[in-house]
Protein backbone atom coordinates (compact mmCIF):
# COMPACT_ATOMS: atom_id res chain seq x y z
CA UNK A 1 0.00 0.00 0.00
CA UNK A 2 1.38 3.76 -0.89
CA UNK A 3 1.35 6.14 1.74
CA UNK A 4 -0.01 9.92 1.14
CA UNK A 5 1.00 12.61 3.07
CA UNK A 6 -0.95 15.60 2.71
CA UNK A 7 -0.75 19.42 3.81
CA UNK A 8 -3.07 21.90 3.81
CA UNK A 9 -1.66 25.44 4.13
CA UNK A 10 -4.39 28.24 4.55
CA UNK A 11 -4.58 31.99 4.80
CA UNK A 12 -6.74 34.78 4.92
CA UNK A 13 -5.86 38.64 4.25
CA UNK A 14 -6.00 41.42 1.43
CA UNK A 15 -7.40 40.38 -1.48
CA UNK A 16 -4.11 41.46 -3.86
CA UNK A 17 -1.69 39.86 -1.57
CA UNK A 18 -4.33 36.29 -1.73
CA UNK A 19 -4.24 37.13 -5.50
CA UNK A 20 -0.28 36.99 -5.81
CA UNK A 21 0.36 33.70 -3.54
CA UNK A 22 -2.50 32.06 -5.71
CA UNK A 23 -0.89 32.49 -8.11
CA UNK A 24 2.88 31.57 -6.76
CA UNK A 25 1.06 28.27 -5.89
CA UNK A 26 -0.16 27.75 -9.25
CA UNK A 27 3.80 28.46 -10.83
CA UNK A 28 4.53 25.94 -8.79
CA UNK A 29 1.78 23.67 -10.00
CA UNK A 30 -0.70 23.62 -7.13
CA UNK A 31 -4.38 24.44 -7.59
CA UNK A 32 -5.28 27.01 -4.94
CA UNK A 33 -9.01 27.73 -3.68
CA UNK A 34 -9.39 31.27 -3.34
CA UNK A 35 -12.11 32.69 -2.06
CA UNK A 36 -14.32 35.97 -0.59
CA UNK A 37 -13.79 36.09 3.20
CA UNK A 38 -14.71 38.78 5.89
CA UNK A 39 -12.08 41.23 5.55
CA UNK A 40 -10.54 39.73 1.97
CA UNK A 41 -9.91 36.62 1.19
CA UNK A 42 -9.06 33.07 1.94
CA UNK A 43 -6.83 31.19 0.18
CA UNK A 44 -6.24 27.15 0.38
CA UNK A 45 -3.78 25.27 -0.81
CA UNK A 46 -3.61 21.38 -0.41
CA UNK A 47 0.15 20.07 -0.80
CA UNK A 48 0.88 16.03 -1.33
CA UNK A 49 3.38 13.50 -1.69
CA UNK A 50 4.11 9.83 -1.04
CA UNK A 51 7.06 10.64 0.93
CA UNK A 52 6.81 12.54 4.42
CA UNK A 53 10.32 14.20 4.02
CA UNK A 54 9.72 15.55 0.61
CA UNK A 55 6.06 16.93 1.24
CA UNK A 56 8.03 19.12 3.68
CA UNK A 57 10.70 20.43 1.83
CA UNK A 58 7.10 21.28 -0.61
CA UNK A 59 5.62 22.87 1.69
CA UNK A 60 8.80 24.59 2.91
CA UNK A 61 9.39 26.13 -0.89
CA UNK A 62 5.63 27.58 -1.24
CA UNK A 63 5.57 29.05 2.30
CA UNK A 64 9.03 30.95 1.29
CA UNK A 65 7.41 32.01 -2.00
CA UNK A 66 4.39 33.06 0.47
CA UNK A 67 6.93 35.00 2.60
CA UNK A 68 8.76 36.70 -0.28
CA UNK A 69 5.32 38.28 -1.20
CA UNK A 70 3.82 39.06 2.18
CA UNK A 71 7.86 40.86 2.95
CA UNK A 72 7.18 42.96 -0.96
CA UNK A 73 3.32 43.77 -0.40
CA UNK A 74 3.99 45.25 3.20
CA UNK A 75 7.27 47.12 2.27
Amino acid sequence: MTEEHVMEVRWSGDEVLGSAMAEAAKLQGYEPTLSPAEDGVSLSVSVSDNDLQALRDRVDELLVAFSALEEEHNG
